[in-house]
C-alpha cells in the first residue's frame, strides 16, 4: 500500500477499515452504492462535485497513516504504550501504535 493511500475511513462517528468502506461505498459489483464516478486509490467512491454522504449527511472521510494517532501525555503512555485502530464495523484492527518510551520498550 502506499504511503499516500488512505489506511481507513470515517463516517457514521466512526473508523472503518478499506473492506468495509469499499463493501459500502464502491462500484465494485455487490456493493450498497452503485456509483461509476471517480474512485479513490482503494475504490471507494470519491467524485468531488457529488461528495459521499453516510446516513447522517456527513461527508466520509480518508484517514493517512500519519493522522490517526493520539498525543497523550507521557504518564499515560508509560502505562498504556499500545494505541489501537479498529474498524467499526467488522472489529478488525486496522493499525497499531507503540509508544517508543512504553513499558513494552523499556
Amino acid at each position: 500500500m502506499s504511503y499516500y493511500s488512505p489506511i481507513s475511513y470515517t463516517y457514521e462517528a466512526d473508523t472503518h477499515c478499506i473492506s468495509c468502506t469499499r463493501r459500502r461505498f464502491s462500484a465494485e459489483p455487490g456493493a450498497a452504492m452503485k456509483f461509476t464516478k471517480d474512485t479513490d486509490s482503494n475504490g471507494v467512491w470519491c467524485d468531488p462535485e457529488y461528495p459521499t454522504l453516510d446516513n447522517e449527511g456527513n461527508e466520509i472521510g480518508a484517514l493517512y497513516s500519519w493522522e490517526e494517532w493520539q498525543e497523550f501525555d507521557e504518564g499515560f503512555l508509560a502505562e498504556n504504550p499500545t494505541q489501537y485502530l479498529t474498524c467499526g464495523s467488522c472489529l478488525e484492527v486496522i493499525e497499531e501504535y507503540i509508544h517508543e518510551g512504553g513499558a513494552n520498550n523499556v
